[in-house]
């Protein structure tokens, strides 16, 4: 047995098993270098788009749309329901001057994953007669027939099934159980440019709520049925708000949690929980109603943290190789699912196309050693810092000196959400006097 997938014609191929945002990111990005690309999923276009509920907000950060855009163009660029600057901050039980308001020094993009995985499917369909979009159930078995026909295969299954062929690294993996229970449901009914005036603020932007048993976040976010037609009867108006809510283990709301059975029971007890924990904000949450045109709009879970070993052999000895959430699996609570994905879709087609115009082969020794590459410039540093918005022991005084600054300073305020876009800082943020400097860069900057 070779390490080696010789190519099988003078085009590569590759195959992308998992038709999520990442794999059709990855589909269309590797087709865009004039590959042939087979892409594999276990549902139809539509049934994509309209028949499961988004698996999170995908909300890309400032620094990872620069990725982005290579890999397509931003078709939500000029719609004010997809962006947001500025986020205003709670802790239940606080006094009303520990509220502050960040402003980012980026541009946070919130798009329904359904609608921008379905307008990246629907251009890698259009752009070659060369590739294919595969509806079928792959099983391990016939994974090994895909890869025996292929030059490279990218598993982008997500967090379970074929993620299981592939080894867990432990020394990488934060966490051996999941950390909070999610409930997330978008609504309408608040107009995009609305301010949280109760929580102090003076400009539009989201919402983030700590209390004792968990975070809540509250953003505008562009719904899949927002972009059509008002005459459509399942248009949905632009005023569309995520909330995402995480709760911890073994307490009332992760019970309360996972009481929800559909979008308005979900949304319910969610603004119950603001009523009791956020009263400054509990009026506004309460404006927003469940898009009663999309079933599929609300979703309830955990997820256990994971990183992967990069490549696997299949049962009949064919190389494959991790993508997205099947590589690197973190909780949502610091949005890095995402940018972790894009940065590897891009890494790996440069990584790709760099070996094919060297003459390299696309073995696992490259394929190891681009998984590497973005570990260290990226995925490292995600997990990091989702470790650090979980409130790990790890980062108790890092946490401490943030929230207890931004209350005052503004510098410090900037300087925490600058995390969400540019993690990096959380690989080296320990102590109080790390968090000081850290903060002092932005007031310099301000200045």
């Amino acid at each position: 047995m070779t390490d080696t997938q010789e190519p099988t014609s003078p085009v590569p191929s590759i195959a992308v098993v998992g038709a999520g945002l990442t794999g059709v990111n990855a589909a269309l990005a590797f087709q865009n270098q004039g590959w042939r690309v087979d892409l594999y999923s276990n549902r139809s276009r539509s049934s994509l788009r309209d028949d499961l509920p988004a698996t999170g907000t995908a909300i890309l950060f400032g620094n990872s749309r620069v990725p982005d855009r290579t890999i397509t163009d931003d078709r939500y660029a000029g719609s004010p329901t997809a962006q947001f600057t500025a986020s205003s901050v709670g802790i239940a039980g606080a006094p009303p001057d520990a509220s502050f308001t960040a402003r980012f020094t980026y541009e946070a993009q919130s798009v329904d994953p359904r609608l921008r995985t379905d307008d990246r499917l629907g251009e890698f369909l259009d752009n070659g007669a060369a590739s294919r979009f595969i509806v079928d159930e792959v099983t391990p078995e016939s994974l090994d027939a895909i890869a025996a026909e292929h030059d490279v295969t990218f598993v982008a299954t997500g967090k379970a099934g074929l993620a299981d062929l592939f080894e867990t690294d432990l020394e990488r993996t934060p966490y051996d159980s999941a950390q909070r229970y999610l409930l997330t449901v978008t609504a309408h009914g608040l107009p995009v440019d609305h301010v949280f005036r109760g929580r102090g603020s003076t400009v539009p932007g989201g919402l983030l709520s700590l209390h004792e048993d968990g975070e809540i976040f509250v953003g505008r976010h562009l719904h899949k049925d927002s972009t059509g037609s008002d005459d459509d009867p399942d248009h949905v108006s632009d005023d569309t708000w995520v909330i995402l809510a995480w709760a911890r283990p073994g307490t009332a709301t992760e019970e309360a949690f996972r009481s929800a059975t559909d979008a308005g029971e979900a949304l319910d007890v969610l603004q119950t929980l603001h009523h009791r924990e956020f009263p400054d904000v509990a009026d506004d949450i309460d404006q927003l109603r469940p898009i009663d045109t999309d079933p599929h709009s609300w979703l309830k879970g955990a997820v256990t943290p994971r990183v992967h070993r990069p490549t696997a052999r299949t049962a009949g000895g064919h190389l494959v190789a991790t993508l997205g959430d099947t590589a690197v699996a973190v909780d949502p609570i610091a949005g890095q699912g995402a940018q972790l994905g894009t940065y590897q879709v891009a890494g790996l087609r440069d990584g790709l196309r760099t070996a094919l115009d060297e003459g390299r082969s696309w073995d696992g020794e490259l394929l190891t050693e681009l998984f590497e590459h973005h570990w260290r410039e990226h995925a490292e540093a995600g997990v990091e810092v989702t470790s650090l918005f979980l409130g790990d022991p790890l980062f108790t005084d890092v946490a401490q000196e943030f929230f207890a600054s931004a209350a005052t300073d503004p510098a410090a305020a900037t300087a925490l959400f600058s995390l969400f876009s540019d993690p990096s800082p959380a690989l080296i943020l320990r102590t109080t006097a790390d968090v000081q400097s850290f903060v002092a860069s932005f007031r310099e900057a301000a200045a």
